[in-house]
C-alpha cells in the first residue's frame, strides 16, 4: 500500500515547475507510504513519477518504486496489492521472465511487458497503477471496484495525477477551482463520486477503467470490467449447493488477502459480514487478531457484540472503549483527514479503530461490501415497503394527492413550524405527525420512478434547495432504474456503482492511510461480486432475511443467537455532540460573515438551517453536518 503521483506534459515551458513540484507531491503522501520515497523522470523530464511506499510485500529495496523494467521499456508506480501475483509470476517464469525480488510490483511490471494493458484482466486485487512506455504513452488503471483512489487533472496539455488531492495540489502549474456542479452533488448525497472531483479540470478515474494518453489527442478512458456482464449467466441450483460454492470462493478470496510479509488484522463489529469473514479466517488460518472500538453511548457501542463473537471464535481480540472527548478531538480536523468534501461521520470511528490496529501491525481487513452484494441495508426494506404502499393507492387518488402537494407549499410550511417560537415539544409533535411526514409522503408519491424514490431516500438536500444554496444544480447520476433486474436488485447495483466506491471505500482508504496501515476488502473480491449478482434474489433477501445466503453460511460457524441483532451501523452520536460540547463549531464555521466571505453558499439558507437545528429540529442534523463538513474542508483547503 502506497501513495503515487506524477505528471506528463506536452508543453515545454511548464516542465521546470512540474519537475520541481514532484517531490512536494510525494511528500504530501508521506502518510500513505512512510517507509520509502522515490522519483523518476523520463522523456527529457516531460514525464515524472513519484512514490511513497508502505512496505507490505518484499520489505527489501527490491520493492522500491518508481520501478523501471530491465529493458527500459516501461516505468511504473503502483498502489495496492495484486494478491494472485505468485500464480502470475509462475506463468511469467515459464515464459522466460526472471525476478530479483519476492513482491508483487516486479511481477505486475513484467505482466504489462508480456501482455500489455490487457494484463489487468489477470489481476485479483486492489490497485491504482501508472505506466509509461517508450512510445511516449501514459496509462492509468484503477481496480474493478474502486478500492484504491486515483485522481487526475487535465488542462489540454498537461496531465497530473495522484492518490489524493493533497498530491495534485502540490503541482503549482494550475489553480484549484471548485466545481459548482460537484459541490451540488456533494450536498445531495454527501460525497462526490467518480468521475467528478470537487475541482474543475480534476477527475477520478472510474473503477474498472483505464486511461491512455499519447503524444497527441485527448485522454481516452476505457472500461475493462463491469459486474453487469456477469448477469448474463445467472446461477441455478439448490440453496445448500450455492451456499457451498460461495463459501469455497470466499475461503480462497480471504486466503489471498492474508498474503503479507507483515501481520494482518481484522476489523470486527460483531455483525453478519465481519463475523463471517473472521469465522472463515479463524477456521482456515487461525490466530486472527481482531479489533473493535466502543463508545460510552449505548446506542453507538458495538463492542459487546464484537466481544461475544471474538470469544466464541477465540480470536486475539483488542477492544478499546474510547472516551467521547478523544473522538470529539478528531471532528475539528475533518477537512484534513478527508481532503475532499465528505459527509460520512462514521469516518471518525473508522479512523479511531484504524489507529488502534496500527499499534499492532500494518495490514487490516474490513468487511465492507456485504450490504451491496447481498441486499443488507435497512433502507432497502423501507423503500420496498413504500413502493408496495404506492402501488396499492389507486392512480387517480395518487394524482390528486400529488396535485394537492404541488399547490401546498409543504416544505415552506414545515420550515415555518420548525422556526416558530412554539415550545420544542409542540414543534416536534406537529412536524413528526403532520408537516414533515406530509413532505416525505409527497416525495414518495411524486417520484416519477422507483429509482427516483430511492435517490430521494439518500438525498440530504432536495434539488430545488440545492440550486438556491449553491447557485446551480445539474443531474449527474442515473437513477437505479437504468440497471437490470427487479427494483431490489437495482438498488444494490446503484449502491455498488455509487455509494460503495464514493463513500464507503473512500472512507476506509483515507482512515487507514492516515495512520499508515493498509486496508483490504475481502468481500469485494471481483469473483465474489460476480457470484453474488448472479444469484437469485431469494438467496440475497430470503427466508432468513437480508443477506440470506451469508447468514446460512455464518450459522454453520457461529451460533445464530450470538450474531442475530438489529443492524446498528458504525456511527457517532453526532446530534448529541452538535447540540452539546461541539455546538461552537456551528458558530465558528457557519456564521454569516464567514459564509458571505467565502461566497459559495447562500447565507439565508445556511442561517435558516442552523437556526432550525438549534431550535430543536432533529431532522436537520444531516443538512447541518453537510454544511459544517464543507466549511471545515473549505477553510483548510480553499
Amino acid at each position: 500500500m502506497c501513495g503515487l503521483t506524477g505528471y506528463f506534459t506536452r508543453k515545454a515551458d511548464v516542465i521546470p515547475v512540474l519537475r520541481e513540484s514532484l517531490p512536494a507531491a510525494v511528500s504530501a503522501l508521506h502518510h500513505r507510504g512512510p517507509d520509502d520515497q522515490g522519483t523518476w523522470f523520463g522523456a527529457d523530464n516531460a514525464v515524472g513519477f513519484g512514490h511513497a511506499r508502505l512496505s507490505i510485500l518484499d520489505l527489501s529495496t527490491h520493492g522500491h518504486q518508481p520501478m523501471v523494467s530491465p529493458d527500459g521499456r516501461l516505468a511504473m508506480v503502483f498502489n495496492g496489492e495484486v494478491y494472485n501475483y505468485r500464480d502470475i509470476r509462475r506463468e511469467l517464469e515459464a515464459l522466460g521472465h526472471t525476478f530479483v525480488g519476492t513482491g508483487d510490483s516486479e511481477v505486475i511490471l513484467s505482466a504489462f511487458r508480456q501482455w500489455g494493458v490487457q494484463a489487468v484482466n489477470r489481476f485479483i486485487g486492489m490497485f491504482a497503477i501508472a505506466l509509461w512506455d517508450q512510445e511516449c504513452r501514459l496509462t492509468l488503471l484503477r481496480d474493478r471496484l474502486g478500492v484504491k483512489p486515483l485522481y487526475y487533472g487535465w488542462d489540454g496539455y498537461t496531465l497530473w495525477f495522484g492518490s489524493e488531492l493533497k498530491a495534485l495540489r502540490a503541482f503549482r502549474h494550475w489553480q484549484a477551482e471548485i466545481d459548482p456542479v460537484a459541490l451540488a452533488e456533494y450536498f445531495q448525497f454527501g460525497y462526490i463520486n467518480a468521475p467528478r472531483s470537487i475541482y474543475r479540470k480534476v477527475l477520478k478515474l472510474p473503477p474498472g477503467h483505464w486511461l491512455e494518453l499519447g503524444s497527441h489527442g485527448e485522454p481516452v478512458v476505457r472500461q475493462f470490467w463491469s459486474v453487469l456482464d456477469a448477469l448474463h449467466t445467472p446461477l441455478t441450483g439448490c440453496d445448500d449447493d450455492l451456499a457451498e460454492q460461495l463459501e469455497t470462493l470466499m475461503i480462497d478470496a480471504f486466503r489471498l488477502r492474508m498474503v503479507s510479509d507483515v501481520p494482518v488484522g481484522m476489523f470486527l463489529s460483531g455483525g453478519i459480514d465481519s463475523s463471517l469473514v473472521t469465522a472463515l479466517l479463524q477456521k482456515n488460518h487461525g490466530n486472527v487478531h481482531t479489533f473493535n472500538i466502543g463508545f460510552n453511548e449505548a446506542g453507538h457501542n458495538e463492542a459487546p457484540h464484537a466481544r461475544r463473537v471474538a470469544e466464541y471464535l477465540d480470536t486475539n481480540h483488542t477492544e478499546r472503549i474510547l472516551e467521547t472527548d478523544e473522538a470529539k478531538r478528531i471532528l475539528p480536523h475533518w477537512g484534513d483527514l478527508y481532503d475532499e468534501p465528505f459527509h460520512d461521520s462514521s469516518g471518525i470511528p473508522t479512523y479511531l479503530v484504524s489507529r488502534v490496529a496500527s499499534e499492532q501491525g500494518k495490514v487490516v481487513l474490513s468487511a465492507d461490501g456485504g450490504d451491496e452484494l447481498f441486499s443488507g441495508y435497512n433502507v432497502y426494506g423501507g423503500v420496498l415497503k413504500h413502493v408496495a404502499k404506492r402501488v396499492r393507492i389507486p392512480a387517480t387518488l395518487r394524482h390528486v394527492m400529488v396535485a394537492t402537494g404541488n399547490i401546498l407549499p409543504l416544505e415552506r410550511i414545515d420550515e415555518m413550524i420548525a422556526l416558530s417560537p412554539l415550545p420544542r415539544s409542540v414543534i416536534k409533535l406537529l412536524r413528526d405527525k403532520l408537516t414533515w411526514k406530509a413532505c416525505r409522503i409527497y416525495d414518495y408519491l411524486s417520484a416519477p420512478t422507483n429509482g427516483a424514490m430511492y435517490e430521494q431516500a439518500f438525498s440530504f438536500w432536495d434539488p430545488t434547495t440545492i440550486r438556491v444554496l449553491t447557485g446551480t444544480y445539474e443531474r449527474m447520476r442515473e437513477t437505479a432504474d437504468v440497471y437490470p433486474g427487479s427494483f431490489a436488485e437495482q438498488m444494490c447495483l446503484w449502491d455498488l456503482h455509487n455509494y460503495l466506491p464514493g463513500d464507503i471505500l473512500a472512507k476506509v482508504d483515507r482512515a487507514t492511510m492516515a495512520v499508515s496501515i493498509e486496508g483490504r476488502e475481502p468481500l469485494i473480491d471481483h469473483r465474489i461480486v460476480e457470484f453474488a449478482f448472479r444469484l437469485p434474489l431469494s438467496l440475497r433477501r430470503g427466508l432468513l432475511g437480508s443477506k440470506h445466503i451469508l447468514r446460512k453460511i455464518l450459522y454453520r460457524h457461529v451460533p445464530q443467537k450470538i450474531v442475530d441483532r438489529p443492524k446498528m451501523g458504525f456511527s457517532i452520536p453526532l446530534l448529541k455532540w452538535l447540540r452539546g460540547d461541539l455546538s461552537h463549531l456551528l458558530d465558528d464555521h457557519l456564521n454569516r460573515a464567514d459564509v458571505l466571505a467565502q461566497s459559495m453558499l447562500d447565507p439565508v439558507v445556511v442561517e435558516r438551517t442552523v437556526r432550525a437545528f438549534k431550535r430543536g429540529d432533529d431532522h436537520a442534523v444531516n443538512r447541518v453536518w453537510t454544511l459544517l463538513a464543507f466549511q471545515m474542508w473549505r477553510q483548510k483547503w480553499g
